[in-house]
């Protein structure tokens, strides 16, 4: 085997070696951007799926009108030597979001700033603000805001599927998985959006309330669940649904 080796011509070791997978190395001047998370599936090799970034009015009081929607930003190459400006544009086909439901700034910064040698890319974060609106409680899947990066000066588009994000914008939380049949009947009562509000704004607001504290403590899930209750009978005024129904538990 040894012998084969060593019959093999240098430019097929040199080709063997290429095809091992390698990290991204910061060699070269050229720097590119691109976002943290995939707008579409990855196509190469494939694993990665499409995702979004979700900002919420839900465990903010009712009289915020505006909450900031963060995006990881990445780029590959070497360390910048000064910052640099980038652009979002709004992509017209992927957006539900209308003008007055979000802001965009004129110019982003990438900062410059210095990182470890062996570093495959660096990262900042960028804000979008995002608006309250009236129909927002109407639209319960919120309104969605799909940007792409406009790169200026010395920085260049990165990976394909990660060029654009997307932004979605709901009042509230999505009903969570384990407030099922049991939970309905034997704690929480009937899910609403404004209940479970109130449930983490006062009584949990790490939201420990979950399948595992259900699976492992469930005596612990009572005892917040008595707690709310306690809270609602203090609190008349506010243990209301929006159409002035009062809120209850099964406790």
């Amino acid at each position: 085997m040894r012998k084969l080796f060593y019959m093999l011509p240098l430019a097929a070791i040199a080709w063997l070696s290429s095809c091992q997978e390698q990290p991204l190395t910061t060699f070269g001047d050229d720097h590119y951007i691109y976002f943290d998370k995939y707008y579409v599936d990855e196509k190469e090799p494939g694993k990665h799926t499409a995702d979004s970034t979700f900002a919420s009015f839900f465990f903010l009081s009712d009289d915020v009108d505006a909450v900031d929607a963060a995006l990881l930003v990445h780029m590959a190459g070497r360390n910048l030597t000064k910052d640099e400006t980038f652009k979002l544009r709004v992509v017209p086909e992927g957006t539900t979001a209308t003008p007055d439901e979000y802001k965009l700034e004129d110019t982003y910064t990438f900062r410059a700033r210095a990182t470890e040698a062996n570093a495959t890319n660096r990262t900042d974060t960028i804000l979008i603000k995002m608006y309250r609106r009236p129909r927002l409680k109407d639209l319960p899947k919120g309104v969605r805001l799909m940007v792409e990066l406009v790169p200026e000066g010395g920085l260049l588009l990165g990976q394909t599927e990660r060029t654009r994000a997307v932004v979605i914008l709901t009042r509230d939380a999505i009903k969570p998985a384990w407030w099922n049949t049991e939970v309905k009947e034997l704690l929480m009562g009937e899910y609403s959006p404004r209940k479970y509000k109130l449930f983490v704004m006062h009584i949990d607001p790490t939201a420990s309330f979950n399948e595992e504290m259900l699976k492992d403590t469930p005596w612990k899930a009572r005892q917040l669940v008595q707690k709310f209750k306690e809270w609602l009978g203090k609190h008349p005024d506010k243990a209301v649904e929006e159409d002035g129904t009062p809120i209850t538990v099964n406790v």
